[in-house]
């Protein structure tokens, strides 16, 4: 069989309009809300500040309701509050396989500042529960048993990330207007944030953060738009975040209540515990896309008189206005002919000797020689209208295969290379 009736032994096999898009968020366009109720529970000891040498003057706490006090420390139950938002314009990338034939949508990669990295400050409240105890200096009694809730300044999160931990497939289904697809997508991230509270700073997360993504997206342009929104909530228990770490000696000024009116200044020692996070998301966020300038090997050779199998490759760049993109061949017999073909969809079907890796309908190339090393290249001319490649366009992917001449290789004296798909970039 002759190379020239390559297209009349092909099968016809629908295309494939898959593409790949490198999306980046449009911050001015997008914004982040998120609001958190954090809870870190802080079980210690409290006494008064009193010492002989250096605060003689300080308060003096005691268990005892009459006798003498002695300064003796007592447990306590505390809990630190906050409820921070994280609000701003996001930025970030994250690239997205769109399948219009399947109904797919794939994303992977997605690494998002929710709100550009700003610090974000919130209110502290201790929720403190102790046992009833009596000071001196000023002299009170503090009835225990119940909690008390004290404003204790202000804490800190900044450097709040999402990072993708895992591949997400969702589905794109038609919304009636042309090249509009529904989205709807769940990608499994990781939260991660720097948390300050009561001076004890440090890292917390990974956070596991499921992000629902459910909108539309536009291929009707030359560049794609995915315009999402996110509207969630739930709750996450943390492993201590500071483990095996104790606050100490934190100064806690506390009222009188019996009489009002004093302070009694007390000195606490605290071990945090786990920390419990809710989370409430509101996420408006739009990205621009691009088409990923990728190559991909698919399909497989079989042995010839020069090799073990052919091996076709791309080479330079696949972006249109770059240039210097070309087709390469290696392992075929040295001094032979052979074309490149190319196809907008795949196939796998016995041919010649080889794999037929190309669907229908096929082009193909001018004839290419190979060279004493057994190598063959075609340099790609975008513009030249007498080839085929001058309908390539953007956003385009096109499948490449090399068929050979071999005449001695096998019955029907020609074999293939496996094949290589390129997306093509402006």
């Amino acid at each position: 069989m002759r190379l020239r009736t390559l297209a009349a032994a092909l099968l016809l096999a629908p295309a494939t309009l898959a593409q790949s898009y490198d999306f980046t968020l449009d911050s001015l366009a997008s914004n982040t809300l998120i609001s958190l109720d954090v809870a870190l529970p802080l079980p210690g000891t409290a006494i008064g500040s009193y010492d002989a040498t250096t605060n003689p003057t300080g308060t003096i706490t005691c268990t005892n309701i009459f006798g003498t006090c002695n300064n003796t420390s007592f447990p306590i139950n505390s809990t630190l509050t906050s409820e921070p938002q994280i609000a701003g314009e996001p930025s970030g990338t994250f690239r997205a396989n769109v399948n219009t034939t399947n109904g797919s949508i794939a994303i992977t990669g997605l690494a998002v500042s929710p709100a550009g990295r700003q610090a974000h400050n919130a209110d502290l409240t201790l929720e403190l529960n102790y046992p009833t105890f009596r000071t001196r200096q000023p002299n009170s009694v503090f009835p225990g048993g119940f909690t008390v809730p004290l404003p204790i300044g202000q804490g800190t999160i900044d450097n709040v990330l999402l990072v993708q931990e895992a591949p997400a497939v969702g589905t794109l289904t038609a919304s009636g207007t042309p090249d509009v697809w529904n989205v709807n997508i769940v990608v499994p991230t990781r939260m991660t944030f720097d948390l300050d509270m009561m001076g004890n700073a440090g890292p917390v997360g990974p956070v596991p953060f499921a992000l629902p993504l459910v909108g539309t997206l536009d291929v009707s342009g030359v560049r794609p738009r995915l315009v999402v929104t996110v509207d969630q909530s739930g709750s996450q228990t943390i492993p201590n975040p500071s483990p095996g770490t104790a606050i100490e000696d934190i100064p806690f000024a506390i009222p009188t209540v019996f009489p009002a009116g004093g302070t009694a200044n007390l000195v606490l020692d605290l071990v945090p515990g786990d920390l419990t996070l809710g989370i409430l998301s509101d996420l408006d966020w739009a990205a621009n896309g691009m088409a990923a300038c990728t190559f991909t090997s698919y399909c497989s050779s079989t042995p010839n008189t020069f090799s073990t199998g052919g091996e076709c490759a791309a080479l330079g760049s696949s972006s249109l206005a770059v240039g210097g993109f070309a087709l390469s061949a290696t392992g075929v017999p040295p001094a032979h002919a052979g074309r490149f073909y190319m196809s907008r969809s795949r196939n796998f079907l016995p041919f010649g000797d080889g794999n037929l890796c190309l669907g229908a309908p096929v082009r193909r190339l001018p004839v290419t020689y190979a060279g004493p090393l057994g190598n063959a290249l075609y340099p790609i001319v975008f513009s030249d209208p007498s080839q085929p490649t001058a309908l390539i366009r953007a956003g385009d992917v096109w499948n490449f295969q090399f068929i050979f001449r071999d005449p001695i290789g096998g019955p029907l004296t020609f074999n293939t290379t496996n094949a290589v798909s390129v997306q093509f970039c402006p």
